[in-house]
């Protein structure tokens, strides 16, 4: 199974010109400076690169709780 946080990071990071290192796993994503637009942006890649569904709600703001939940869904498990 793919490395899925370090995964996330580094789309991000790529998508925002920076670092890995600058990115934070529990940073929200406004932190990070991300809008819902570039969310959905980024999204879409992850899903590619990651060959995943992500259905994303109010309650993920962070890059650790997206992870958790693209894992979830690989092991078959319930989605949070």
């Amino acid at each position: 199974m793919k490395d899925v946080k370090g995964v996330i990071v580094k789309i991000i990071a790529e998508y925002l010109d920076k670092e890995e290192s600058e990115i934070s796993v529990t940073s929200t994503f406004s932190e990070i400076g991300l809008d819902s637009l570039d969310i959905m942006e980024l999204v879409m890649q992850m899903q590619e690169e990651l060959d995943c569904k992500i259905e994303l709600s109010q309650e993920i703001t962070t890059i650790e709780q997206l992870a958790k939940l693209i894992e979830q869904q690989q092991l078959g498990g319930i989605s949070a």
